[in-house]
Parts: structure tokens; C-alpha cells; sequence
């Protein structure tokens, strides 16, 4: 009889899982993937009739950590102005002995820690030097978590900057992240003022008519991070990158081609990130504009879920049931 463990977002941080080892882990996880270790399908998905509105199943098998499970996650825009999350997610992890459930977790907190990690470790594999400035478009969640990571990466991080449509949004951010580490968090207006200087320039921001991120942002050496994918650049980034790579080149293909048709943009230009992770790429060119595609790939999840459940069944944590 199957006993899965129940883990919330509570029980998810408890079991302390630092920065530093999720950095550990999701470079194993593309490392792995380099290897030929992992089975990780593009994620497939269900288009409900509520306008923009997502839900994708991600599933991935990691041999060598032995980590098989699926993301289950949701995207409702819009979902904020009735007092709800716009996304969701859970992690349902699998016994890879005999194939049954073993553990159900929320999935958010996985969801933004990895996806920022993942941005981190591509970025640290890439670059030549210390990275000093970093820009975040964007201060919801993913923003948040993109300065933790990259800070924890980077170290020689000294000035963080922040836009945002509102300014109350933006300076709020800059108030409440002000003590998360030894730089300076500045609201600013206007990208286009401090882009030219920023060594990393992060994007995290909902779909919308606004672009902000336009190549001449983007300083030469510097690299840019669309967490958002296709939301915040204008149609001449892509043709303006000396350098595009991705963890999933066939996905970011066909995103920019449905939801970005006009940009510029030449399929065969994009390297895969995994290989350039484990050691088998060069890094960039001190005067390259790089892009980096970060699309969501389940392994990154699983491997990381797999961990956090590991320690939670050696501390009892969680609520424990069984299927029958």
C-alpha cells in the first residue's frame, strides 16, 4: 500500500535547501542532460476557454540522481485582480524502483527558486568576468528570486536596479530587497538610463503591449535573461544578440515564431545551454551581447523536488496518507 508524503510550501522551506545547493543541483541536472542521462519531453499542454490561460504537464526521468516525477502547473492572467495566484504548480514525485507516487508537493516555490537558478548557472557558465550591475524589468516573484540567486552566483554583485510599470511597485521592491545582501537596490524609471551599464539585464514581466528591453539596452558583454520569454523585448533583441542559447532550442524556436513573428530571429543561431554547462562550449566573448533562453525544462524541477523530499521524509516533515 502506497504512503505519499503531502509537503506545502511551508514544509517545501523548512527543510533548508540553500541557494548555494539549488545552484549545485540544477547545474547537475544539466549536466546530466548533457550526458544523455535525463528524459525530459517538451512540455505539453491544455488551453482552457479563460482568455490566455495555460496548463502544462512537464514530466522528467534524471538517471544518476535517480529522480523521476512531473511539474503539473497553471497560468490564469488576470487571476491577481480576484485575489488569486495567476500561476499554480505541484510536483508529484514517483519511485523509480516501482513506478508508484511517494510524494505530492507545491510546486511554486520549486517553480521560481529553479527557473532563477537555472538563469544563474547559464549566466556563470558564459561569462569572463565579475559582474557588478545587475537590471531586473520586473518585481513580482520571479524578480525577487532572480536577485537572491544571482547574488548567491555572484557575489560581486554591487548595484541592483529595478523598473516596473508603477513606481510605487518598483520602489517598494527596492525598500523591502534593500538588506538581502552587501549592494544597493535602485528603483529606476526608465531602463534605457542604466541598461548600457548593467552586466546582466533579467526580464520578468506579464504579457502585455509594453516592450521596455530594446537592443540598445544591452550593453555590449552583457547578458539578457527573458524570464518572461517573449514579453518584454522589442522585435530587434534577437537580431541584435551576438549569442543565443537555450535549454531547449526547438522550444524557444517555436515560442519566438508563434508569439514573436516579426523579430528577427535565425533558429540556427541557438546553442544548446546543457552542453555549454558541463564544460563543452566556449564562453562568451567579452563584447557579446548574449541571449539566454530559459524555458522551464521538468528535470531542473525533479531534481531539486527529489532533494527537498529526500530530507523532509528523514525529519518527519509533511502529512502522510495513502492512496487506498
Amino acid at each position: 500500500m502506497t504512503t505519499i508524503r503531502l509537503l506545502s510550501e511551508n514544509d517545501v522551506r523548512s527543510v533548508g535547501l540553500s541557494l548555494d545547493e539549488t545552484l549545485r543541483l540544477t547545474e547537475q541536472a544539466y549536466c546530466l542532460d548533457a550526458e544523455g542521462r535525463v528524459e525530459v519531453p517538451t512540455k505539453i499542454g491544455v488551453h482552457p476557454d479563460y482568455p490566455g490561460s495555460f496548463l502544462h504537464a512537464m514530466p522528467a526521468w534524471a538517471d544518476g540522481t535517480r529522480a523521476l516525477g512531473m511539474k503539473w502547473v497553471s497560468y490564469f492572467p488576470g487571476n491577481f485582480d480576484r485575489g488569486l495566484a495567476d500561476s499554480t504548480g505541484i510536483i508529484v514525485l514517483n519511485d523509480p524502483d516501482h513506478g508508484h507516487p511517494v510524494c505530492i508537493m507545491e510546486g511554486m516555490y520549486v517553480t521560481f527558486l529553479r527557473t532563477a537558478a537555472c538563469a544563474a548557472v547559464a549566466v556563470r557558465a558564459l561569462i569572463r568576468r565579475d559582474p557588478e550591475t545587475l537590471l531586473l524589468v520586473g518585481c513580482g516573484g520571479l524578480g525577487k528570486w532572480s536577485l537572491r540567486v544571482m547574488a548567491a552566483a555572484f557575489p560581486s554583485l554591487r548595484t541592483v536596479y529595478v523598473s516596473s510599470r508603477r513606481a510605487e511597485t518598483r520602489e517598494r521592491f527596492a525598500a523591502d530587497m534593500a538588506g538581502e545582501g552587501p549592494f544597493s537596490v535602485v528603483a529606476v524609471e526608465d531602463i534605457r538610463d542604466v541598461g548600457p551599464q548593467s552586466d546582466i539585464v533579467v526580464s520578468s514581466v506579464p504579457p502585455g503591449e509594453a516592450r521596455p528591453v530594446t537592443a540598445d539596452c544591452l550593453a555590449p558583454g552583457s547578458f539578457y535573461v527573458p524570464l518572461d520569454l517573449t514579453n518584454a523585448w522589442h522585435d530587434d533583441v534577437p537580431g541584435a544578440m551576438d549569442r543565443i542559447v537555450a535549454d531547449n532550442p526547438d522550444n524557444l524556436t517555436g515560442l519566438f515564431a508563434r508569439a514573436r513573428p516579426r523579430a528577427a530571429f535565425d533558429p540556427a543561431r541557438v546553442e544548446r545551454l546543457q552542453e555549454i554547462v558541463a564544460g563543452g562550449g566556449a564562453r562568451a566573448d567579452p563584447a557579446a551581447r548574449t541571449l539566454v533562453g530559459v524555458c522551464g525544462i521538468a528535470s531542473t524541477d525533479v531534481v531539486i523536488g527529489w532533494e527537498i523530499f529526500r530530507r523532509a521524509a528523514a525529519a518527519g516533515t509533511g502529512t502522510l496518507f495513502k492512496m487506498t
